[in-house]
């Protein structure tokens, strides 16, 4: 029935807070470009600029170019410089923030007995973060080292959840049809809007997100830890 595993990363694979996070993930830069910009300013201008990205729409330009040409006509410096710092912030200081993310105990056991199972796997997590810190939240899950057929960034997307041209760019990457994905996350509202495409959603509940307002219905749910049976069924009626 299904191909490949759609996995969202955050509150799905490793357990995590996101209101926390980037509350923290601005504070912590804020406090690296001081000498830049006001952190207040920062925060006001990220925001603005993420918002952009995802309500772009234009197929011919990166998540991470949108956000540049935004943030940049906010912020009166130097790209050069901006970049050089946020890269620095990324090598350096962004691991601080593993503190406010903890493991998943059944995350990595589940990735491995999908594969055992014959499952493909992309890890589909929103791409509003450059691929260094998709990466290194991975490696606080200890779900990094799985040979994922796409891992989307803000680098290599055109779109972002919960727009159906996120899904559909998942789908013409990997080369597979909405029948044989599988959308497996904890998001009510980014994570089931796949099924505007016709895949098929599976609500994990133990880190669940609703802000409400949603006219999705997950397929299936359930644990995390509940998947791998789940998976196996399916397989028999292959």
């Amino acid at each position: 029935m299904f191909k490949i595993l759609l996995f969202d990363l955050d509150g799905t694979l490793i357990k995590v807070d996101m209101r926390v996070f980037i509350k923290e993930y601005f504070r912590e830069l804020g406090d690296h470009l001081r000498h830049i910009i006001h952190p207040l300013e920062l925060q006001e201008h990220l925001n603005y600029s993420t918002r952009k990205m995802i309500e772009n729409q234009d197929p011919h330009t990166t998540n991470r170019e949108v956000f540049w040409k935004t943030f940049l006509k906010r912020v009166d410096k130097p790209r050069q410089l901006l970049e050089e710092e946020i890269d620095n912030f990324y090598r350096h200081r962004f691991k601080n923030l593993k503190v406010y993310t903890s493991l998943h105990p059944q995350a990595r056991k589940v990735l491995e007995e999908a594969r055992s199972l014959g499952y493909q796997l992309v890890l589909a997590t929103n791409p509003v973060f450059p691929f260094t810190a998709i990466k290194q939240r991975m490696e606080w899950g200890e779900v990094h080292d799985f040979p994922y057929q796409l891992i989307t960034s803000y680098e290599n997307m055109h779109f972002c959840k919960p727009s159906p041209h996120y899904f559909q760019e998942i789908l013409d990457k990997v080369g597979v049809q909405p029948r044989e994905c599988l959308m497996i996350g904890n998001d009510i509202q980014d994570d089931l809007a796949a099924a505007r495409l016709g895949i098929k959603t599976f609500l994990v509940e133990d880190f669940l997100v609703d802000r409400g307002d949603s006219s999705f219905q997950a397929d299936y749910r359930g644990k995390l830890e509940e998947l791998p049976s789940f998976l196996e069924k399916i397989k028999l009626f292959i």
